[in-house]
């Protein structure tokens, strides 16, 4: 189970996994964890089979040329 809302910028997610998953995947390993992509800097807590993901999005995303 998958479900995520979403604006203009932030991201929220909440996933249901199985436990068989956390033999495939660091990701699924009970934690805290941040990253940064290129367009959103992302958090994720990971408790038993649950892992909700808040993340905040750049606000330069998708731009090609550096603002003056």
């Amino acid at each position: 189970m998958y479900k995520a809302i979403q604006n203009k910028r932030y991201y929220l997610a909440i996933n249901k996994f199985p436990k068989t998953a956390k033999t495939v995947s660091t990701v699924y390993l009970t934690g805290i964890r941040n990253w940064e992509s290129d367009d959103m800097k992302t958090w994720s807590i990971v408790l038993g089979t649950f892992r909700i993901m808040f993340g905040r999005k750049k606000n330069d995303a998708g731009t090609c040329m550096p603002q003056t």
